[in-house]
This record gives C-alpha cells, sequence and structure tokens, in this order.
C-alpha cells in the first residue's frame, strides 16, 4: 500500500488538489507497476505565515 505524503502552504483549490491525485497516483502506479487503486495520497497543509513565500503570502 504505497503511500504519498504531500506537504505544502494551504490555500490550492480542490481542483489543483485533484489534478495532483490524478497524476501522482497514475505515475507512480505505472512505475511502481501497482493498481491504483492501493495507492493513497495525503495532504499536510502548512497554514501560510511569514515564512512562506511573498506570493503566497500576499493572497490572504
Amino acid at each position: 500500500m504505497p503511500q504519498i505524503t504531500i506537504k505544502m502552504y494551504e490555500g490550492r483549490s480542490d481542483a489543483q488538489k485533484e489534478e495532483i491525485v490524478e497524476v501522482f497516483t497514475r505515475e507512480l502506479s505505472r512505475i511502481i507497476e501497482r493498481e491504483p487503486e492501493f495507492i493513497s495520497i495525503r495532504f499536510d497543509e502548512i497554514p501560510i505565515n511569514e515564512h512562506a513565500p511573498a506570493n503566497l503570502r500576499n493572497k490572504r
């Protein structure tokens, strides 16, 4: 059961996350020759703070 954990700053849209899941699942499945239904992806969203890139801080 491969699991991918993606850490990124908060604020991405559901559509962006869905695309990430689709692409990562497809490619990992291809590379390791494992069915997509056995692959799990989790997002750990980090709150935007003073350490975040300027383009993300400006969206707050």
